[in-house]
């Protein structure tokens, strides 16, 4: 890695060049902390000198990022949203754990996939005889237990209508493999910090299976409507046989804020599986990897030599560059992307909300709280990785892309307050 010296010296020659690998993206300033990054204009053919503001971010950047707390091996880039122009850069091609910050490529792979309004369902169909129902999983996360009793109740409605006392119920997880490890994850990660990928789950239960315990739940709610439960087990759905029961989960847009602003693992892993089924590749590990490279190509990102084994950010085998995710963050504002316009707006604002809310200390004391409402970011931590990386409004107006990566530092709230520090010089404010 360069000096601190090289790399401040290199910082000017930087600032006045376009960066070749992002997307244009259009601009002007943004009114709101809640729109910080929607900013609809014209890209600029010639690009004019630095701003005076811009140039003063530079300068101070490259002064901050000499922080002992941010270690030894930082590599960041910040750019202009408006015209891709690079301000600021550390060794932006260097390939390093994202953490959850890789969930950016989960969220923008989900809503260019399916778009921002559908909703995945869960279905309850006939068995062979009467007296056996399946609960079908279709990979919604957002499964709750009042969807459950309110198909509980068309079902019961149904088999009573045959004479049906007491049931067999069976729960059809089939849309997803049999879950296993992904490929740098490790083992005390399950159930803690990730279940077991299923395609069937309710009220988000931290449970070894989602699926028999999904079944458990919706039984429970067919006996409260005086059905004996014979079982409950896992079993396919018979081909064809009719539809008693349905729900529609959240919104995915919803979704993709929930889990970007609590950095949900279980929901980025069921988007990640999901998006393979929508672009044609098996729901397994190399699939849905598969399935990720060639959604982002299709956008113009290309991950390269990058490696990503998950959705999460979990997998200790992951890499990523700070100019992959920016360029990634730019898609949402380029204005030539209409699927992805929420994705600034579901990420956490800096002193208000996800895990850039106060509770975390982030954004709530000098020099940093100058900057609350002023910056989106996704956060990203694992041992010895801190990460963030979104959008800043800069005292110009203007939004800025930023994604910096930290390896090799303790995962400590010093180190992540560290990197607030530098999003708050990307505003200005300090």
């Amino acid at each position: 890695m360069p000096s601190r010296t090289t790399r401040a010296a290199l910082a000017a020659v930087v600032a006045s060049l376009t960066a070749a690998t992002l997307l244009q993206t259009p601009a002007t300033a943004a009114t709101a902390p809640e729109t910080v990054a929607q900013q609809p204009t014209t890209h600029a053919a010639t690009l004019p000198p630095l701003s005076a503001s811009d140039q003063r971010m530079v300068t101070m950047l490259t002064r901050r990022d000499d922080n002992p707390a941010l270690g030894r091996d930082l590599a960041g880039v910040v750019t202009d949203a408006a015209s891709t122009r690079v301000l600021y850069a550390a060794t932006r091609f260097e390939r390093q754990l994202p953490a959850s910050t890789a969930k950016l490529l989960t969220a923008v792979n989900v809503l260019q996939s399916y778009g921002p309004a559908h909703r995945f369902t869960t279905t309850v169909r006939k068995g062979r005889y009467w007296s056996q129902v399946t609960l079908v999983g279709g990979g919604d996360p957002s499964l709750s237990s009042r969807s459950l009793d309110a198909m509980a109740a068309y079902t019961a409605t149904a088999l009573k209508a045959h004479g049906v006392k007491r049931v067999a119920v069976y729960v059809d997880d089939s849309l997803f493999p049999a879950p296993s490890l992904a490929y740098g994850w490790q083992s005390t990660y399950v159930p803690g910090e990730v279940r077991p990928v299923r395609a069937l789950v309710v009220n988000q239960h931290q449970v070894w299976d989602t699926s028999i315990d999904a079944g458990k739940v919706f039984a429970g709610r067919l006996a409260a409507r005086g059905l004996s439960i014979a079982t409950v087990a896992r079993a396919r759905a018979v081909s064809g046989s009719p539809v008693l029961a349905a729900s529609s989960g959240r919104r995915l847009d919803s979704m993709v804020g929930t889990m970007l602003r609590s950095s949900d693992n279980d929901y980025a892993e069921a988007f990640h599986r999901l998006v393979a089924l929508k672009t044609g590749y098996p729901a397994t590990w190399s699939g849905a990897a598969a399935a990720q490279r060639s959604v982002l190509r299709g956008l113009g990102v290309d991950l390269g030599s990058s490696s990503m084994y998950d959705g999460s950010g979990l997998s200790r085998a992951d890499r990523l560059t700070p100019q992959q995710l920016a360029a990634v963050l730019t898609l949402a504002v380029d204005g030539g992307h209409p699927r992805l316009v929420s994705l600034p707006g579901a990420l956490p604002l800096a002193g208000r909300s996800g895990t850039l809310a106060p509770e975390f200390k982030r954004y709530t004391t000098w020099p940093t709280s100058c900057a609350a409402g002023n910056v989106q970011a996704k956060t990203g931590s694992l041992s010895g990785v801190v990460s963030l990386a979104g959008y800043a409004r800069g005292a110009d107006g203007r939004t800025k892309v930023f994604a910096f990566l930290l390896n090799g530092v303790p995962s400590t709230l010093t180190t992540r307050q560290a990197v607030d520090r530098l999003a708050t010089t990307i505003t200005g404010c300090w």
